[in-house]
């Protein structure tokens, strides 16, 4: 952190002085972040290839095109134009691309609907979770502690369907055809 307000502060003093030369105080040895050359690709022209998180649209088949992805993509003035790679095999799309984009289209609906139980799925499908009373616990407990005051907030106690829970419901589960 020292080091950081020490950079801020450095920042900021060549920005007030118009002598100062920006390469002088922090060199001229270019970054390896994409940042600076993402900005010079766009700005100046100075094509390159990076590695881009960007909407699909396409680009990889078999995802949505309103999901967002990384891939690699060449970068201009012109904008961003990703390059389409070779199309996964069907069981890397099933096993892996696919369950990590369900997983990631529930959470945002549970976000956005408020619901808990939703988000008790998600604890109950960890392979880390031995049985229902351990997932709601450790539920609980997230929802309970104090670092997490604004998602205890956000979701307030409230299911899909806009019911208010003092806590997390026990789950109506059926298997083989008999309540368990």
């Amino acid at each position: 952190m020292a080091n950081l307000e020490k950079r801020i502060q450095q920042m900021g003093e060549v920005a007030a002085d118009p002598t100062s030369r920006v390469a002088d105080v922090f060199g001229s040895t270019p970054t390896r972040e994409q940042h600076v050359p993402i900005i010079d690709a766009l700005a100046n022209n100075v094509e390159g290839r990076f590695q881009v998180n960007w909407p699909n649209r396409g680009v990889i088949d078999g995802l949505p095109d309103d999901c967002v992805a990384e891939f690699r993509a060449i970068i201009d003035a012109t904008g961003v134009h990703p390059l389409k790679p070779t199309p996964l095999p069907r069981k890397i799309m099933l096993e892996q691309v696919l369950p990590f984009w369900l997983d990631m289209e529930r959470t945002l609906e549970a976000y956005t609907s408020r619901d808990r139980s939703m988000l008790l799925w998600n604890v109950l499908h960890s392979h880390q979770t031995r049985g229902y009373e351990q997932a709601v616990d450790v539920f609980q407990a997230i929802l309970d502690d104090p670092d997490h005051a604004a998602l205890a907030a956000h979701y307030q106690g409230f299911d899909g369907a806009g019911e208010r829970w003092k806590s997390v419901p026990p789950v109506q589960a059926v298997a083989n055809g008999s309540e368990s």
